[in-house]
């Protein structure tokens, strides 16, 4: 069992890692661990570090894939504690700045904005994700990104402690902010507006029914497994070249919408890969266009080859 002074948060020794990630996929991982605070991160991170033992930051494991042989590591899971919200200035009567956590889940957070009737991240409703991994991700929908959003984030490094980065230090792209591997999220601070609570909700509601519409969310998946390219969706780029459907082994690519690829049941880390690679090959091949992931890779270090369809 592993035993670190001071630590008084949940550990899971040889646990799966599907029961961690929304793709339902995974071998076991030695231990996965829920710091409940800044304090007890400190102490893992500390603990890991001095013991040479490799260690992965994941909030609810959303657009996640683990790999079938399981990780020989610490997997640090923040989505129990971490769960601060604020109001932290009014900047004027309309503009309001709010601190949420890095391990608030989308719905938790929307559920603080709409007590507090502010509104701007509407768009986020129905991600399966927590607020850390929006920041890092940059994750965005209906043509918005939560950069646009963002005051500053506060991490904690290793070797510096807790930093505030400001706007003007943050570099957001296209579904990344630009960040060091050993840099944990650790929280944000957002500009929002003071809104009309009904109406903030009524925009919620309209967002998670057109999730509904387009997304297979009856089934496990990371939701979109690439980028959109200049050339256009990458959904619907699949779509053209008739792959939807398509299936290696348990995974699938959806019927419902092709940039998502669902597990069916007995998907593996393995099966998901081999159809990325088809996919990658496919677009490349018909019409020119290099697709690159937006699901997050942890732990997995063998590439796969793959003949095309």
């Amino acid at each position: 069992m592993l035993e670190i002074d001071g630590f008084e948060g949940q550990v899971l020794e040889n646990e799966p890692l599907s029961n961690h990630c929304t793709w339902k996929i995974g071998g076991t991982a030695k231990y996965i661990v829920f710091p409940n605070d800044e304090k007890e991160l400190e102490l893992i991170l500390d603990f890991a570090i001095k013991n040479n033992i490799l260690w992965y930051v994941i909030g609810n494991g959303s657009n996640i894939l683990f790999p079938d042989e399981g990780i020989d590591g610490i997997v640090i899971k923040m989505n129990r504690g971490f769960k601060n919200k604020c109001c932290i200035s009014y900047k004027n009567r309309e503009d309001v700045v709010v601190y949420l956590s890095a391990g608030l889940l989308v719905s938790e957070a929307l559920s603080f904005l709409i007590k507090m009737e502010l509104e701007g991240l509407e768009f986020i409703s129905g991600i399966p994700g927590c607020i850390g991994g929006l920041l890092k991700m940059n994750a965005g929908a209906f043509g918005k990104e939560i950069g646009n959003f963002v005051e500053w984030v506060n991490i904690y490094n290793p070797c510096a402690g807790t930093i505030t980065l400001k706007k003007e230090d943050l570099k957001f792209s296209y579904r990344k902010l630009e960040l060091s591997e050993d840099f944990v999220i650790l929280g944000g601070a957002f500009l929002l507006k003071k809104g009309d609570k009904e109406k903030i909700k009524s925009k919620i509601e309209e967002y998670q029914k057109i999730r509904k519409e387009r997304q297979p969310l009856g089934l496990a998946s990371c939701g979109s497994v690439f980028k959109n390219p200049k050339e256009g969706p990458a959904g619907k780029i699949i779509e053209e070249l008739g792959l939807k459907g398509f299936q290696v082994g348990g995974a699938r690519i959806s019927d419902i919408h092709a940039n998502f690829i669902v597990n069916t049941g007995n998907a593996t880390a393995k099966d998901v890969l081999t159809l990325i690679e088809l996919i990658k090959q496919k677009v490349w091949l018909k019409r020119g266009i290099n697709l690159e992931e937006e699901v997050v890779k942890i732990g997995i270090k063998k590439s796969i080859k793959a003949r095309v369809i």
